[in-house]
């Protein structure tokens, strides 16, 4: 187990030719966002770029690349088929009511056909990363509210379905997967749903990368969360040679390991404890696996400069006043830190 420094960290940065074009710097295929998570999309996608990448696509819901594509000009777009709303029969009496319960469905859930729409992006793409807010859960538009059953209405079921169709289809991805946020929770229930059931171990695609916050790894690893901290590196090994993958297991002292090679990382503080701080850290290791980095390697420069962003920015803003969009701005910083040293 080794600690990283700035001089290891250094080395790992990848060259920039003169003679280049976008493509030479890798392409990022970012499955994210949903309706309520809409910001994740945007600063998974962006932090890529911001750390070199020369191309990024986000694939979401119309909704999500509406919004993000308002934000900036530089993330193209591919929307994907969502899950159709369909209701019939409806009481002209109760249309009102209907009409206020239809604000909260989630009218962007991701209709598991996508995928197909998906096939050319996955072949092209130097990376995939896969779940900053996406929302893989059941989503909230259940309705136990007898009106919707009684005249027929059919609502959108969350993005667990178009996942799962999605994880299928990446079993035989040959570049780096990085899956984050709700995607592990997913492969979680996944585990644990196959464990019951005597069927076939879940296994992830080669040269994945797993991103748990400690509560994450422990529903991975289907423990309590108190023995992941009491025993952080123990566990992020156990959870690598398990999934076969390499595992970046957050918080102080963030650990990244293979299960073989451990590195503690110890740039960060409290500063990085905010919403949406885990998904730059996602575009951050995807935009340097799109530049040809080891998944191993992208997983330390990324957790490195993600702290060292965070650490800059504290010291502008204080660790109190760090949001996750300031993390975006502080990225170039933290790299020309690194290369006057």
């Amino acid at each position: 187990m080794k600690t990283l420094t700035q001089e290891y960290i250094k080395t790992l940065l990848p060259h920039r030719a003169d003679n280049s074009h976008k493509l030479t710097f890798g392409h990022v295929l970012n499955i994210a966002g949903s309706i309520n998570y809409r910001g994740a999309a945007y600063l998974s996608s962006i932090a890529a770029l911001r750390v070199g990448a020369g191309y990024v696509t986000l694939a979401s819901s119309p909704g999500v690349c509406q919004s993000v594509c308002a934000l900036t000009p530089n993330i193209v777009m591919h929307p994907l088929l969502t899950r159709p709303i369909m209701y019939a029969e409806i009481n002209p009496n109760i249309v009102e009511s209907i009409s206020i319960e239809l604000q909260s469905i989630d009218t962007e859930s991701i209709d598991e056909k996508a995928v197909m729409q998906l096939s050319d992006q996955l072949q092209q793409a130097t990376v995939i990363t896969v779940g900053s807010g996406l929302s893989i859960a059941q989503s909230k538009d259940q309705f136990n509210n007898p009106i919707n059953s009684q005249h027929g209405m059919a609502v959108a079921e969350g993005n667990h379905g178009f996942f799962f169709a999605l994880l299928t289809t990446l079993q035989t991805c040959t570049q780096t997967v990085i899956f984050d946020a709700d995607a592990l929770n997913f492969i979680s229930h996944l585990l644990h749903k196959s464990a019951g059931l005597h069927q076939p171990a879940l296994t992830l695609p080669n040269h994945s990368i797993i991103t748990p916050h400690p509560k994450e790894l422990a529903r991975l690893l289907n423990i309590d969360v108190h023995d992941i901290q009491a025993d952080r590196t123990h566990y992020a090994i156990i959870a690598a040679k398990q999934l076969h993958s390499i595992v970046v297991l957050k918080g102080k002292d963030s650990v990244i390991t293979d299960g073989e090679y451990t590195f503690i990382n110890p740039t960060g503080s409290s500063a990085l404890a905010k919403a949406g701080s885990g998904d730059v850290l996602t575009g951050i290791i995807g935009g340097f696996c799109a530049q040809g980095l080891s998944p191993l390697n992208a997983a330390c420069l990324g957790v490195y400069l993600h702290g060292l962003s965070g650490d800059l920015a504290a010291e502008e803003l204080t660790q109190y006043g760090v949001l996750a969009n300031d993390l975006i701005h502080f990225i170039p910083k933290a790299i020309k830190s690194l290369l006057q040293q």
